[in-house]
C-alpha cells in the first residue's frame, strides 16, 4: 500500500517531536538432546585471507548448558522484504531470508572478522594470491531434495556478476575483482581473481552472497516469490505484513543442526508494539538493525524485565543524504558542499540516536578518519557558526543567495522519517527548504534505483566493515545500471584510489590509500555522512547460542541457537 505525505519546515519540529515521543551463533558441543541425533559438527574449516591453506577448525569452549532440540523461536522484524530474491535485494529487510540459505564461506560467530567455511569445507590459495580452490561439502541438498553442486555456485556468482536482462545485481561492484568462476567437478570450485585482493574472502562471505539452485531458477525464471536454498530452515509460509514461518530442514548438511523445530518472524512496524511484544514474551528475540530496541526501549526493558538481556553492538550502518548529481542544484559542487557544512553531526547523535552513535567519515570502523581529526574538520567541528556562514557564502556564489525550495524523497518508516525531518531542519538553517514526499519501502527503493528523485536520506549498512564494501557506493555504471551509486556520480580519482586499495596487500599501504579516498569523498560531497549508528538487541534468557553480533546483516542463520525451555 502506498502512503504519501507532504511536509514543509513549518511542521517539521512538531512532527519530529511526536516521532521521538512515540514510542552467529556460538558453536555448541555434542547435544544431550531429547531426540537421537548425530553428534554436532561445525562442518567448516577456518581459513584466512592470506594466501595459504586453510587451518584447522578452532577449539570451542563447552557451553555451561547443554543444547536441547525442539521449540520455535519467535523474532521481531520491522518490515517485509521487498521481494524474496536475496541476490537482488538490499537492506536488512531481507535478513528474514538468511535462514534458508548458505554461502561458500561465512564470518565466524565467535570471532566475527574471521572467515570460516560454509558450503566450503576448506580451501587453498595460490602463491600469487589470485586463485582460490574450494572443496565443497558432499551430499548437500536443496530444500526441494535436488543435489547441490559446484555448478550451482558458479551459476549464482555469474548471476550476480553478469545478471541477465531484468535482474538487478546490487553486489556486482563488490564482485568486480573476480575474473573467473569455474566448477572443476561436482565438489570443487575455482575462483580466479583479476589481481590479489585483501578483501576477497570477506566479499564472498557477505550474508547476501547466497547460493541458488541453477535448475530451480531456470524453471522459475526469477526468485522474487520463492525461497529455495540449502540452509538450516525451510520457508513454510509467508503472510505479508504478518509473519514468515520456517521449519527445520531435516536434511541439513551440518550434522546435528539446527536445534530448533522452527522460527517465526513477526512483522511489526510500530516500535511501541514491537517493545510490547518483546516484554510480553510473544517475541523472544529482537531482530537486527531497526528491528531491535531503541535506547529508550532498552532502558524500559532493563527496568521492567531484568531477566532479559540487552546486547549493544556496532551497527556498521551509516546515515547519508544522497544528492542526485544529475538533478539541479546538486550538479554544482558548491551547493553540495554547503549541505555538507550545514549538518550538525554531534546533534544528530543526540537527537536521532538518543546519545548512542559515532562520528564518522565515509569509511567504517578502523578504516575511517579518527574522531579527533573529524572534530577539527569543517562539517564535523563545533560550534557550527563558521560552517553555517561558509555554507551561506557558497550558496550565494552558486546563485542561491535567497535560498531555494526542493522536493526530497523520504522513506515512510519511523527512523527514516526522523532522519529526513532532521536533515530538513538542518538545511533550513542555510535557506534550503525541503518538501518531504513519503513513500513506502518498495516504492522508495524503486524510485532511488531509477534515479527518479532529487535527494533522499538513506541508511547504508555494510555486510562487512571493509573499504571494499564502500567501493560499491561509488562504482561506475554498467550501461544504465548505477547499482548502489545512487548519487549517479563518477569521479575518476575516487575510482582510481578504490582500485589501488583493493590491490594493496600491505595493510599500511592500504590504510594510506583508504584515507586519501575518504578525504576525496568528503571533498566531492555527493552523499554527506550524517552519523554512524549503534544498535541494541533484546533477548529472553531461554535463548542460547546466539554468539557475538557485529553489524546488521550477518549471523541471521540461527543454526546454532537453541531454547533452554
Amino acid at each position: 500500500m502506498r502512503r504519501t505525505k507532504w511536509f514543509t519546515m513549518s511542521g517539521c519540529f512538531t512532527i519530529f517531536g511526536l516521532l521521538l515521543a512515540s514510542c552467529a551463533p556460538a558453536l555448541a558441543p555434542t547435544p544431550t538432546a531429547r531426540s537421537a541425533a548425530p553428534p554436532a559438527t561445525t562442518g567448516t574449516t577456518v581459513a584466512t585471507s592470506a594466501p595459504k591453506p586453510a587451518g584447522p577448525t578452532p577449539t570451542v569452549k563447552p557451553a555451561t548448558d547443554q543444547p536441547r532440540y525442539g521449540g520455535t523461536l519467535t523474532v521481531s522484524h520491522v518490515i517485509d522484504p521487498p521481494s524474496l530474491d536475496m541476490q537482488q535485494e538490499v537492506g536488512f529487510a531481507a535478513n528474514v531470508l538468511q535462514a534458508a540459505y548458505n554461502g561458500v564461506t561465512q564470518f565466524s560467530p565467535e570471532t566475527p572478522e574471521e572467515v570460516i567455511g560454509d558450503l566450503a569445507r576448506d580451501w587453498d590459495v595460490s602463491k600469487d594470491g589470485r586463485t582460490y580452490t574450494f572443496r565443497l561439502h558432499q551430499n548437500v541438498k536443496f530444500h526441494d531434495g535436488t543435489a547441490f553442486s559446484a555448478d550451482d555456485v558458479r551459476f549464482s556468482f555469474e548471476r550476480m556478476m553478469n545478471p541477465p536482462r531484468g535482474i538487478l545485481s546490487p553486489r556486482r561492484a563488490e564482485l568486480a575483482d573476480i575474473d573467473r568462476v569455474e566448477a572443476l567437478d561436482q565438489d570443487t570450485l575455482k575462483l580466479t581473481m583479476k589481481h590479489p585482493s585483501a578483501a576477497s574472502l570477506s566479499v564472498i562471505s557477505s550474508a547476501y552472497i547466497v547460493i541458488y539452485s541453477r535448475a530451480f531458477v531456470g524453471e522459475k525464471g526469477h526468485m522474487k516469490n520463492d525461497v529455495m536454498g540449502t540452509g538450516p530452515y525451510k520457508l513454510k509460509r509467508y503472510s505479508a505484513n504478518v509473519s514468515l514461518e520456517y521449519v527445520k530442514n531435516p536434511d541439513y548438511f551440518v550434522k546435528g543442526r539446527p536445534y530448533l523445530d522452527g522460527i517465526t518472524f513477526y512483522i511489526i512496524r510500530d516500535a511501541a508494539t514491537r517493545l510490547a511484544a518483546f516484554r510480553s514474551g510473544r517475541v523472544k528475540l529482537t531482530g537486527p538493525g531497526e528491528s531491535g530496541l531503541t535506547p529508550s526501549a532498552a532502558e524500559t526493558v532493563k527496568r521492567t524485565l531484568p531477566q532479559a538481556t540487552v546486547v549493544p553492538y556496532p551497527a556498521n550502518c551509516v546515515d547519508n543524504l544522497v544528492l542526485n548529481t544529475l538533478e539541479r542544484p546538486w550538479s554544482d559542487v558548491r551547493v553540495r558542499k554547503a549541505v555538507h557544512l550545514a549538518i550538525d553531526r554531534q546533534k544528530a547523535i543526540q537527537v536521532l540516536g538518543e546519545g548512542h552513535g559515532d562520528l564518522g567519515s565515509n569509511m567504517p570502523g578502523k578504516w575511517g578518519l579518527s574522531r579527533e581529526e573529524l572534530e577539527q574538520m569543517p562539517g564535523w567541528r563545533q560550534p557550527k557558526v563558521a560552517d553555517i556562514a561558509e555554507a551561506k557564502r557558497l550558496l550565494a556564489e552558486a546563485g542561491y543567495s535567497d535560498g531555494l525550495t526542493l522536493k526530497a524523497l523520504a522513506r515512510a518508516q519511523r527512523t527514516f522519517e526522523q532522519l529526513s525531518v532532521y536533515i530538513a531542519d538542518q538545511l533550513a538553517n542555510i535557506g534550503i527548504k525541503l518538501e518531504l514526499e513519503m513513500k513506502e519501502l518498495a516504492v522508495h527503493q524503486a524510485l532511488v534505483r531509477q534515479g527518479a528523485f532529487n535527494s533522499t536520506a538513506i541508511m547504508n549498512c555494510l555486510p562487512y566493515p571493509d573499504p571494499q564494501n564502500v567501493a560499491r557506493l561509488w562504482a561506475a555504471p554498467v550501461g544504465s545500471d548505477w547499482g548502489f551509486n545512487y548519487q549517479r556520480y563518477v569521479d575518476e580519482k575516487i575510482l582510481e584510489l578504490l582500485d589501488k586499495q583493493s590491490r594493496a596487500v600491505d595493510p599500511g599501504e592500504r590504510k594510506r590509500i583508504v584515507r586519501e579516498v575518504d578525504l576525496r569523498m568528503v571533498e566531492v560531497a555527493t552523499r554527506p555522512v550524517v552519523w554512524w549508528k549503534q544498535y541494541l538487541l533484546g533477548m529472553w534468557p531461554e535463548v542460547k547460542g546466539y554468539g557475538k553480533r557485529v553489524g546488521s546483516y550477518s549471523f541471521e542463520r540461527y543454526q546454532d541457537i537453541w531454547l533452554a525451555k
